[in-house]
């Protein structure tokens, strides 16, 4: 038990320091990009390619995290981490320092930011495959809101720490990412007991999604990722335009709304660990019922209360969709499959920030309500699809792991 939590302990960190390491950057990037002369649209194209980059290596980690081992994996991923932001922060100083600017500067951010987006994966994927291997049953589920919950840590504090940072220099947020990073590395290193491959390619069949189980959980974790991405994205615009709010305060109230999502992502994430014993299906049924009405609410008219109300009600949906899908695919992947399945279940936020901007923004200009209502029916239907779905087959750790 005693070494079970340690591995616990060690994997929470290790996915917190990787979305810090990944939020660190939104907050800096437009007003860099102004600094070093380059368009809005190259922000977008940075951004995206990144998280294009995440949503093709995620399962790519993942397979290699069954065949290699959890640990060397993690490993890899903040070391690539570490390097990839030192670079990344290095290409930024050049172009500050007016070393190198136009489509070269251009270029060597795309390079480095898609590095970025294709190390965080490893840390996300093996940590959620090692989580699996070392749970079952109601600790499944227990063990993916844990992890869910340094995801909603790492959103929440990601975008304050940059702020923070901010102050002393643009570029100090990303040495502090570079620092963090190498700092986990060690942390990772000393603390996470090595753990033997989970299976041998020759001998155990390919994890197969249309014979899984997976599909519906993972459509439902699209539709949850494509809501926060929504929100993130399309926010600041909405307010704006519908209390007439300057730059200054739509960003504050912006912050404020997500971080007051984080936070009920957070309580409910750890009233699950404690006290629920839901299954994911459960999870999955009552937080669409929040997020759908948290969404709904942000259409109604009235002032920052009820919206700051929204974006609590729709965190505490959040917080049982996330870890309900996790756990949900994790568990209908089977034995020997945790890191094919954590690799899909990662790819879902890459793909998601991959669609979301350029869908939801497309559609905002059509009308300002549209994104909240189209993300409130994917939601929705996304639940709906799992509940009509063949229900989960049981499926024991091999004795391998269990031991």
């Amino acid at each position: 038990m005693e070494k079970a939590n340690k591995v616990k302990g060690s994997i929470f960190f290790s996915i917190f320091v990787a979305m810090l390491g990944l939020m660190l950057i939104a907050p800096i990037m437009p007003p860099l990009i102004r600094e070093l002369g380059l368009k809005a649209g190259h922000s977008g194209l940075i951004i995206s390619l990144g998280s294009i980059m995440m949503a093709v290596m995620a399962p790519v980690w993942g397979k290699l995290s069954d065949k290699l081992g959890r640990k060397p994996v993690i490993l890899a991923g903040f070391a690539g981490m570490t390097i990839a932001c030192a670079l990344f922060a290095a290409a930024l100083y050049a172009g500050l320092q007016g070393v190198i600017q136009g489509g070269l500067l251009l270029g060597a951010l795309i390079v480095t930011r898609s590095l970025i987006g294709g190390f965080i994966p490893a840390v996300l994927s093996s940590c959620q495959a090692y989580m699996g291997d070392i749970t079952e049953g109601e600790e499944r589920t227990k063990g993916m809101a844990l992890i869910s919950a340094a995801n909603g840590l790492g959103l929440v504090f990601g975008p304050a720490i940059a702020g923070a940072f901010t102050l002393v220099g643009l570029l100090w947020p990303l040495y502090f990412g570079i620092v963090v990073s190498a700092v986990a590395f060690v942390i990772a290193w000393m603390s996470i007991p090595a753990a033997r491959p989970v299976y041998r390619t020759e001998t155990t069949e390919k994890l197969r999604l249309k014979n899984s189980g997976m599909t519906s959980y993972l459509f439902a974790g699209m539709g949850v990722m494509m809501a926060i991405v929504t929100l993130q994205v399309v926010g600041g615009f909405y307010f704006q335009d519908i209390l007439d709010l300057s730059s200054g305060a739509t960003a504050r109230t912006v912050s404020f709304g997500l971080m007051a999502a984080g936070i009920a992502m957070l309580l409910v994430q750890v009233f699950q660990m404690k006290k629920l014993t839901w299954p994911p299906r459960r999870m999955i049924a009552v937080g669409a019922i929040f997020a759908v009405v948290g969404l709904l609410m942000f259409l109604l008219p009235g002032g920052l209360p009820l919206y700051y109300a929204a974006f609590f009600v729709f965190g505490a949906g959040a917080g049982l969709l996330m870890p309900g899908f996790m756990a949900g695919a994790s568990l209908a992947a089977g034995a020997g499959k945790q890191g094919g399945a954590a690799g899909w279940v990662a790819s879902m936020q890459g793909i998601a920030a991959i669609i979301a901007p350029l869908l939801m923004t497309g559609l905002y200009s059509v009308n300002l309500r549209i994104p909240f209502a189209l993300s409130a029916l994917l939601i929705a239907v996304s639940a709906a699809v799992l509940g009509l779905s063949r229900p989960d087959k049981k499926v024991a750790l091999p004795e391998a792991e269990a031991s």
